[in-house]
């Protein structure tokens, strides 16, 4: 659950005209100032057109927009949609990739289900059993672990947590659907 904001929201307005966001390379940059003050001037020449962002230990791209620390990503979607998003997706799981095309609104849920793997198995859902001789599949749902099964090979094990993944999450689950059947060989659903 994402801790509750102690300071509101820069205004959407005042985001657009003091930002740009270019939606094809997920760049925020910063606009240029409008008048002939030699203070303004001297600004303009120093950061308009500089891109912003900086990357935090936590993998996303963090930029500081006036006085506050918020993500790219986040802040670019308020830029060219023009309202604050609940929550965003990265399609490709790359949490530096803020092109539009690769944003999609998203709930906890969905955005929990294409995270990748972090099993010792290399498998999302997958694990050995206790004995270590065969690979057990499990799935979260509604925040229950449902139980898939025990498989003989890690790689039937992580077929059934990808057809339980294609018929839970949908779209949301292709990441980890797309790197089980890249690593299986087995075939997907374009969708």
């Amino acid at each position: 659950m994402a801790r509750p904001r102690t300071r509101p929201l820069p205004s959407i307005a005042e985001l657009q005209a003091r930002y740009a966001y270019d939606p094809a390379t997920g760049e925020i940059s910063i606009r240029p100032r409008v008048g002939d003050d030699p203070y303004i001037v001297a600004y303009n020449r120093r950061y308009a057109g500089r891109v912003i962002g900086f990357p935090m230990n936590v993998g996303y791209l963090f930029v500081v927009v006036m006085g506050q620390h918020m993500l790219a990503h986040r802040v670019g979607w308020a830029i060219h949609h023009g309202e604050w998003p609940d929550e965003l997706d990265h399609r490709d799981g790359n949490k530096l990739n803020n092109r539009l095309d690769n944003l999609r609104p998203a709930t906890r849920v969905q955005n929990m289900a294409n995270l990748p793997a972090r099993s010792k198995s290399g498998f999302k859902g997958v694990k050995q059993s206790r004995t270590g001789k065969r690979w057990c599949a499990y799935i979260l749902r509604h925040g229950k672990t449902v139980y898939l099964g025990t498989f003989d090979e890690r790689e039937r094990a992580a077929e059934a947590y990808a057809s339980a993944a294609r018929e839970l999450h949908g779209d949301f689950a292709l990441m980890s659907i797309g790197t089980i059947a890249a690593t299986i060989g087995i075939t997907t659903r374009a969708a």
